[in-house]
């Protein structure tokens, strides 16, 4: 049986990334998290690759809510698969949300 795999994650930081002939490209790390009891999986590379005019525009858009004192998350969704022992990812679309803002600290006394 076939399938097409697609995979969602959320960017609260911006990572390095490398631009190249209309792309940009960046490696991400992906640390399993919430597995079931008795169930582990090992960290893996991601390499992500998505178009650079997408990409550009996903980070204005952070960058605008973040002047207005939220933090911005970027939610990817990419076409997966796996090639040369990584995780390759496609960015299908990403959208771009205020996050909650930070919870105010009151002073000790």
């Amino acid at each position: 049986m076939q399938v097409t795999a697609t995979l969602k994650f959320v960017l609260r930081d911006l990572p390095e990334t490398q631009e190249r002939d209309g792309t940009v490209a960046m490696t991400l790390t992906n640390e399993p998290r919430g597995l079931p009891k008795d169930i582990t999986l090992d960290s893996s590379p991601l390499a992500v690759t998505c178009a650079a005019k997408q990409w550009k525009n996903a980070c204005a858009k952070a960058a605008q809510i973040r002047a207005g004192g939220l933090p911005a998350l970027l939610i990817v969704e990419a076409h997966v698969a796996a090639q040369g022992g990584a995780l390759m990812g496609v960015v299908k679309g990403i959208q771009v949300v205020e996050g909650k803002a930070p919870a105010a600290t009151t002073p000790s006394t």
